[in-house]
């Protein structure tokens, strides 16, 4: 194992609505993705080339000869319980002790990681592995390690970073065998590092060729209305409370990833229930401003870690949750509350 990047340390500003917000106690101890704090810690970025590895699970779990999980597979402590779910049946099952269901000779990358196909992992987590191309071009032309069904977005996130349609090596979560892996280390979990935001801008930005904005103009309301899960159930009271205040309501899962940078890039302000389309706030203008609204049964401060490394200030809004789903009611006044932390001069 090679370091490439020293370890990277930058202070996080609270909430803005922290203190006045009856809510704090719950944001705060909420451990999800980890613990509250205010000076954050990215591990060194390191390269690992690794022989007579097995791959097994979507997750892309990294297993030795002896059966034994390799650390890389992850990208943080925090993260182990969620593969560890599934370590547990693979080796029970003698999935990995079993032939592979295939064999790769040729050395090939990883571009593979827990939730993969989520959009805000794989841009966040899964992407940004990709450095490894800019500091080893001896690496630019061997197949790259990737889900086997591939959504519109990783597609078009390879396509822009230059990645050619045969060097994918699709994979089908079974469990294969390679001679030869080289492993990027994360750059960070979740958007939890400046140069991770960094590079993702920097690369997509110039692929689509866009100049970057320093400030917008434009305040999206993010729905979540064709989700399963962490729905707002009154979101029709919420909605038409931010369109009174000039906000416009977006699905971001209907546009193109180029479509998606064009239209963030606008932002003044982003407000949205914590998910995959509030990821898109990293391609935001430094100056913008996000609300995260969020059921009580599962406070996740992901946006919070990520809107700091963007350099954007961030209030939380919390309500009651109200089914298995995580779906939720929130109160108007408490997204108001929200609102009135960033808008100093009113709305």
């Amino acid at each position: 194992m090679a370091e490439i990047y020293p370890a990277e340390q930058f202070s996080c500003q609270p909430p803005v609505n922290l203190e006045a917000d009856d809510d704090a106690a719950k944001f705060i101890n909420s451990p999800i993705p980890h613990f509250y704090e205010l000076v954050h810690r990215a591990e060194p970025v390191t390269l690992s080339i690794l022989n007579n590895i097995n791959i097994a699970t979507p997750h892309g779990l990294m297993f030795e000869a002896a059966r034994h999980l390799i650390a890389e597979s992850y990208h943080n402590a925090s993260m182990v319980e969620i593969p560890l779910r599934e370590v547990t049946s693979i080796l029970a099952n003698g999935v990995v002790s079993a032939p592979a269901t295939a064999s790769v000779e040729a050395p090939a990358l990883l571009a593979l990681g827990p939730w993969s196909w989520v959009y805000h992992h794989w841009l966040l987590e899964i992407l940004p592995r990709l450095w490894v191309l800019d500091e080893f071009p001896e690496f630019s032309d061997i197949p790259i390690i990737v889900p086997g069904d591939m959504t519109g977005f990783q597609t078009d996130s390879l396509t822009a970073l230059g990645i050619k349609e045969d060097q994918l090596l699709p994979f089908d979560g079974s469990n294969w065998q390679f001679d030869r892996l080289i492993v990027p280390s994360f750059l960070a979990p979740c958007g939890h590092s400046r140069r991770q935001i960094q590079w993702l801008r920097k690369k997509l930005f110039s692929s689509f060729d866009i100049e970057q904005n320093e400030t917008g103009k434009r305040r999206l309301y993010i729905s979540r209305q064709d989700a399963t899960r962490r729905r707002l159930l009154n979101e029709d009271d919420i909605e038409n409370y931010l369109h009174n205040l000039g906000f416009e309501t977006v699905l971001p899962g209907e546009l193109s990833l180029k479509d998606q940078l064009l239209l963030f890039n606008e932002a003044e302000m982003i407000c949205g229930t914590s998910g995959s389309g509030m990821t898109n706030h990293v391609f935001a203008p430094p100056q913008a401003s996000l609300i995260e609204m969020q059921p009580d049964s599962y406070i996740n401060r992901a946006r919070w870690f990520s809107s700091n490394a963007c350099g954007q200030s961030y209030a939380f809004a919390i309500g009651s949750s109200e089914s298995d789903h995580h779906d939720y009611h929130l109160p108007l006044e408490k997204l108001e509350s929200a609102l009135k932390s960033l808008l100093h001069d009113g709305f």
